[in-house]
């Protein structure tokens, strides 16, 4: 009796082995691009993966709430995020990070040389180079691959500051991902005088979705910066009730007088979109 309790718990446990790693290769073939832009509150978080794979831009103001999101996202035997992207050195930008850094394998990250006088950007750079984590200089014609997927970083371009400087959304961190027909444009909180030089460069911007920058603020996302893009979605990353007044009425007004879908994180929760083939539009949910 008891010689057969042991060899059914046994085959129970066999099993369920057999299911875990059957979902492990499931996961690690599985080619379909996925980017989530999480709803952290006021702040920005994007999760792009596709198969075992994750470039995570920005973490949001809080360790607790990403690491939450992540939970939901990344399987919980997959303890590594292949890259991080960090736009600019914001608490509402890069406080998350400090989380992911502590408890996932991080193998690079992306940020820019200029720096903020903050506490928080200190100890960020001080956990980033105990971590020894490779640092990669955010800056145009930096080109990451994502499994079938390509990572474009379009700004800064030209000499950047290499210290603390006083404003610094005008060096955030934009890139462009490319799936087959679907594009994203990541616009960390870049104000509208750095779009402009965007476009005199004859930078190419036009995306299918557009994630707005700086949260809404009226002092981007221009009207020739949008005809441009011309998205047919533009994602906002904003907090309930925030005290800046994101997204603010202006930027409202721009977007919908050229006829683009509206998606908020305040309102929606979670956005993602489910890319499975590069000659197919990406599949939208909201959670």
């Amino acid at each position: 009796m008891q010689n057969r309790k042991i060899k059914y718990s046994l085959i129970i446990i066999l099993l369920v082995i057999s299911l875990i790693l059957a979902g492990v290769i499931f996961y690690a073939k599985n080619q379909e691009l996925r980017v989530i832009f999480l709803d952290v509150g006021q702040g920005d978080a994007i999760l792009l993966s596709q198969g075992s794979r994750q470039i995570l831009i920005d973490g949001g103001p809080s360790e607790q709430i990403l690491l939450e999101k992540l939970g939901q996202y990344v399987p919980f035997w997959d303890r590594e995020i292949e890259l991080v992207i960090a736009t600019h050195p914001d608490q509402d930008h890069i406080q998350g990070l400090l989380g992911v850094m502590k408890n996932y394998r991080v193998d690079g990250l992306v940020e820019t040389t200029v720096k903020s006088e903050s506490q928080l950007d200190k100890k960020f750079e001080e956990l980033l180079a105990g971590k020894k984590i490779a640092k990669i200089k955010g800056e145009a014609g930096v080109t990451i691959k994502l499994g079938t997927a390509q990572l474009d970083i379009l700004n800064p371009s030209g000499e950047t500051p290499n210290g603390v400087v006083k404003d610094t959304n005008a060096y955030s961190v934009v890139a462009k991902l490319v799936f087959g027909q679907n594009s994203f444009l990541f616009t960390g909180d870049l104000p509208e005088k750095e779009e402009a030089k965007l476009l005199e460069q004859g930078v190419d911007l036009k995306s299918t979705v557009l994630k707005v920058a700086h949260h809404g603020s009226k002092y981007a996302t221009s009207e020739k910066f949008l005809e441009k893009v011309a998205p047919r979605e533009a994602i906002i990353s904003v907090g309930k009730n925030n005290r800046f007044g994101h997204p603010t009425p202006e930027t409202i007004q721009r977007l919908e007088a050229q006829k683009i879908d509206i998606l908020r994180t305040d309102e929606v929760g979670d956005i993602e979109y489910n890319c499975a083939e590069v000659e197919s539009e990406c599949a939208l949910s909201v959670n």
